[in-house]
């Protein structure tokens, strides 16, 4: 079905692909996993003939499709006009007849969306990623590729997710998965392959490896990190209704996605407090970098004027620090990986020393090195005095992390809860039974 052969890219002096080679076969279902830059998204868009190599060669026996991190929507336009410009021009006579294919495609699909007349900029992210998703399986590829596919969506819609992948590999399609949730790589694929700085250096059925396996085999030895700072909890910094977040305090809002942290995020940069605040949104590529501008001058959008010398010097200390993958501070933020570009919204963020800072999902599509790395960056803040709100669906993360939690359903917030009362109640609030 496909097979590379010796693909090597390189992007400046950064070589990004380094003598790649692998094989899928039609029906496999095939997980590539590694940190974030090793390589993993480039080569995959080389494969959708999105980028061209500087040597090798790729032989594919039938059509691709690549549902990409990033989403590739009209926000525009309804869902049943973007279904539209995915599939063959079938010259539709009326909006109806457009809404009408457009049920019956996602119908078929197997993945529920809802009122197909809903513009895509009033969807969820969870909704956005199922929309590129149906998409991609309209087109019938004969290679379907996944790019964090789970990043945005709830463990129901990920098993949702992972039950059209087994269907369509049943029927003969080709599945390429790349993820960092490494219990979802072991559970879907069938044979798991680990890149590292552009190379292949792993390669192993699942069913041979478990998680602590599979995790040395991506992340690259390091040393051990320092145990987290001491916290100590300050005065009020953000009163609001029911949500209470004190200096060195960090508190989670946990919740199904869609039931009002998008809103609650935005409308906190409203507030008079916002201008000494910091916002990681939800949305890097949306709201959180200028993909055509360097990755200085997005650093510098946090400046009240631009002095580029200035802007240079504090990207280039900011790369070091936070450890960007970048060739330098001139580099396009938008040619980055997706975990470098959260890598830069975060030190952009975290560099004010902001008296709050509102982190809405700052994990999402990071690998696991990166994660801890910005876990840890959340506990300095909050230890110099930031009163940190964690709006994350990531259950594990908030319990790392929360000095106090909060369940987000139907916009409203539940009361405070310690994290012993959260195990105990967060499934019924989220759930809206309690």
């Amino acid at each position: 079905m496909l097979t590379i052969r010796d693909i090597t890219k390189s992007f400046g002096a950064n070589r990004a692909l380094d003598d790649v080679s692998l094989v899928v076969a039609a029906g496999e279902i095939v997980a590539i996993v590694g940190e974030n830059g090793a390589g993993k998204t480039t080569l995959m868009r080389i494969v959708a003939g999105e980028l061209a190599p500087d040597s090798g060669t790729v032989t594919l026996n039938g059509s691709v499709a690549m549902v990409h991190q990033h989403f590739m929507l009209v926000n525009e336009l309804t869902i049943a006009e973007n279904l539209a410009l995915a599939l063959p021009p079938f010259g539709f006579a009326t909006r109806r007849a457009v809404e009408n294919v457009a049920e019956a495609t996602i119908a078929e699909s197997g993945i529920e969306l809802g009122d197909v007349r809903r513009r895509v900029g009033e969807l969820s992210v969870g909704e956005k990623s199922k929309l590129e998703l149906i998409k991609a399986i309209a087109r019938r590829p004969r290679l379907l590729v996944l790019d964090e596919p789970t990043s945005v969506l709830t463990p129901h819609e990920s098993e949702e997710l992972f039950r059209v992948i087994r269907a369509l590999a049943a029927g003969g399609t080709a599945i390429i998965f790349i993820s960092h949730k490494l219990p979802e790589v072991l559970a879907i694929a069938q044979r798991i392959i680990v890149m590292r700085g552009g190379r292949v250096v792993a390669e192993s059925a699942a069913n041979a490896l478990d998680a602590t396996k599979l995790a040395d085999a991506m992340v690259a030895r390091r040393a051990t990190p320092a145990p987290p700072p001491a916290r100590s909890i300050g005065d009020v910094v953000l009163q609001r209704d029911d949500l209470t977040v004190r200096a060195g305090e960090i508190v989670a809002i946990i919740g199904v996605a869609g039931n009002g942290q998008a809103e609650l995020a935005e409308s906190l940069r409203e507030l008079p407090l916002a201008r000494r605040a910091g916002f990681i949104p939800e949305d890097r590529t949306r709201d959180g970098l200028v993909a055509e501008m360097s990755i200085a001058e997005n650093i510098a959008l946090s400046e009240s004027s631009w002095r580029p010398r200035d802007a240079v010097q504090r990207a280039a200390r900011l790369i070091e620090t936070y450890a960007i993958r970048a060739q330098s501070p001139a580099q396009a933020a938008g040619s980055l990986s997706g975990g470098n570009q959260q890598k830069v919204i975060l030190a952009r963020e975290l560099d004010r020393k902001p008296l709050l800072l509102v982190a809405a999902e700052p994990t999402r599509g990071l690998d696991i090195e990166s994660t801890r790395f910005v876990h840890d960056e959340l506990r300095v803040a909050a230890a110099h005095g930031s009163a940190v709100l964690l709006i994350t669906s990531d259950l594990d993360e908030a319990f790392a992390l929360a000095d106090t939690l909060h369940v987000i359903y139907r916009g409203r917030l539940s009361e405070r809860l310690s994290p012993v009362e959260a195990a105990e109640r967060a499934p019924a609030l989220m759930a809206g039974v309690a």
